[in-house]
């Protein structure tokens, strides 16, 4: 038998539902942190996820520790040498288009997905949710169709943002260089005293977020 703790919160699409958008920028970058690290550690055990989105993202439900999130799904891909599918596992907007076009999951696709849970948590819904999840949908990500970007997003975000969903998987990040970035960003929005341009960033996005 598996046991799995509870997550009051649920996965991060129930929660960002329940929040209705009132996110604050650092709790963003604190959980996306947080997700890093998960994929980091998978990665570093010479395995991949394959199957990353909003759906098996948990949401910690303890007092304070609300942006703390858990990968879930057992249904890992497996070890970077695996061959023995030809499926697609995933929901479609979260699955690379190397994917979409026949390729084996990689560590490189663990980090496009996670560049569309970046654009989920900064827009607090799910992508191309007004339109049919189909092949149409998917042949249009192959062309290069990305969730357009939310105005009032910080530039570095965007910047790292889309380096996650680049079309070329060479030109995506690691999953320890995303870790290290985003503890440094958690850092600088959330402990250090003293104003930068990256909180500079974070500090005018939240404002214009919360004014409109």
């Amino acid at each position: 038998m598996f046991v799995m703790r509870y997550y009051e919160n649920g996965d991060l699409h129930s929660y960002l539902d329940k929040e209705q958008g009132m996110l604050y920028w650092r709790d963003i970058v604190d959980m996306l942190w947080g997700i890093s690290g998960g994929i980091e550690n998978i990665h570093e055990n010479g395995l991949i996820h394959g199957y990353l989105h909003g759906g098996n993202l948990l949401v910690e439900n303890e007092l304070g520790s609300v942006n703390d999130i858990c990968i879930a799904d057992v249904g890992l891909h497996g070890p970077i040498d695996k061959k023995d599918t030809n499926k697609i596992y995933g929901v479609l907007p979260y699955v690379a288009p190397e994917v979409l076009n026949g390729n084996l999951p990689t560590m490189a696709s663990d980090i496009y997905s996670f560049g569309i849970i970046m654009w989920t948590l900064s827009a607090s819904t799910r992508p191309w949710c007004d339109r049919p999840h189909d092949l149409r949908l998917a042949s249009e990500i192959c062309f290069g169709l990305r969730p357009e970007i939310i105005d009032g997003t910080p530039k570095v975000y965007i910047q790292l943002m889309t380096q996650c969903w680049h079309p070329d998987p060479t030109k995506r990040p690691t999953a320890s260089k995303l870790s290290e970035l985003l503890g440094s960003w958690t850092i600088a929005t959330c402990d250090d005293p003293e104003p930068s341009e990256l909180s500079d960033q974070f500090n005018i996005a939240e404002e214009k977020k919360f004014s409109d």
